[in-house]
């Protein structure tokens, strides 16, 4: 919950935070409701000062913005004691017209990489591009795996030979004359996506 910015939003918050206080003073043992009500009290006299004293307009908005910033550091104040003071009980909070704070959403795992294919390729070079996943969590990166065709015909197991933080990269150095499979995922710190199709090659 954010603390509101518009003067009448704040005396209405400050309303509830002087009932809540006064109903439920043993849930907020720390909360100095006395100086909560004497800067409201102060504020509301300042609000109805500028009202009646058109003649000295330009000072009386000065005298009520003091006492505005004075009432909103003092709220801000009993809330965070507040919350302090209740960190086993929050919803206590919604008693003075405030809310716990929303736990943070849990970040999502990537979705799959899709159409990952060659788009050059050379002696020992080869590269690659793929569209972003659609789906899940932002990915952070992307790990490419290769395998390779063994002498009995099956393919080895796959091993990381990138990691990018781009939809696309370059490789060099790669395996001449045997068959090859590439495929990558997309990750995050919620872990690792499905791996995407299987590209093939050949360099």
């Amino acid at each position: 919950m954010k603390f509101p910015t518009n003067q009448s939003d704040v005396v209405v918050l400050a309303n509830s935070m002087n009932s809540g206080l006064a109903a439920h003073p043993t849930d907020f043992p720390n909360v100095n409701a006395a100086a909560l009500a004497t800067a409201q009290s102060e504020y509301l006299a300042a609000c109805a000062e500028v009202e009646t004293a058109k003649g000295t307009y330009h000072q009386k908005i000065s005298g009520k913005k003091a006492k505005y910033n004075a009432l909103v550091k003092i709220m801000q104040s009993g809330i965070k004691q507040a919350t302090l003071d209740n960190i086993d009980t929050p919803d206590n909070l919604y008693l003075i017209g405030w809310a716990p704070r929303s736990a943070p959403s849990p970040m999502e795992i990537p979705g799959q990489v899709e159409n990952f294919v060659a788009v050059t390729q050379g002696p020992g070079t080869i590269s690659f591009k793929w569209d972003k996943p659609l789906t899940g969590g932002k990915a952070t990166n992307y790990i490419l795996y290769r395998r390779l065709q063994e002498q009995t015909g099956e393919f080895g197991p796959w091993t990381q030979v990138y990691n990018s933080y781009t939809n696309d990269c370059s490789l060099i150095e790669q395996p001449r004359g045997v068959q090859m499979e590439y495929s990558v995922t997309a990750t995050n710190h919620a872990g690792n996506a499905l791996t995407s199709n299987i590209a093939s090659a050949v360099l």
